[in-house]
């Protein structure tokens, strides 16, 4: 009875979806894709931010601070652009080197939580800016900043499923990036 109730509820929010344009069918048949909207993955990764990690690599420890990231689609692409601003602190430099990163990343779902994350994020890009500074940092202290810096942003939840009000996640198919959209697909 359950089930039926479910799968009846997944069909109206289907065609509602169909009504408003954000959803589609999935390419590879799986079902119907919903599209999550960059502005709600922001709002919620903001929730999570600004945090700070403990660095340490070698003789050199610090303190990191992140900001909030703000992921961007990009057009033809499979992954998503991740950007944040940073600062690294220590007792050698106790007023930090500041800097961006720029990560490109895929997406994963965790069916417990029914929370989707960023999975696998790279680094793209890291960027110091006060080179003065930064000369001092090991390229293996400054690759270190940047994979810390990934995971940090790895571990915070992009999207909820549950509390977006969706009643149908158990009938999640695959979560996927498709031309720079994050799409949920559902199917029976």
């Amino acid at each position: 009875m359950v089930v039926k109730y479910i799968k009846k509820l997944a069909l109206i929010s289907v065609v509602i979806g169909f009504m408003s344009a954000c959803v589609g069918v999935d390419p590879q048949g799986r079902g119907y894709s919903v599209a999550i909207p960059m502005g709600i993955i922001n709002s919620t990764l903001a929730q999570s931010f600004p945090v700070q990690e403990k660095v340490s690599y070698g003789l050199v420890s610090g303190t990191l601070n992140v900001e909030s990231p703000n992921v961007l689609g990009q057009s033809g692409s499979d992954k998503l652009g991740v950007g944040t601003s940073f600062k690294f602190t220590n007792f050698l430099i106790p007023d930090g080197i500041k800097g961006t990163i720029d990560l490109a990343s895929g997406v994963r779902y965790d069916a417990n939580s029914k929370n989707l994350y960023l999975a696998n994020p790279m680094v793209n890009e890291i960027k110091f800016q006060d080179f003065s500074l930064a000369k001092h940092l090991t390229p293996d202290m400054r690759n270190a900043i940047g994979m810390i810096i990934a995971e940090a942003i790895a571990k915070k939840p992009i999207y909820n499923l549950t509390k977006s009000g969706n009643m149908a996640t158990g009938l999640v198919q695959g979560i996927d990036v498709r031309n720079g959209q994050v799409f949920v697909t559902f199917g029976l």
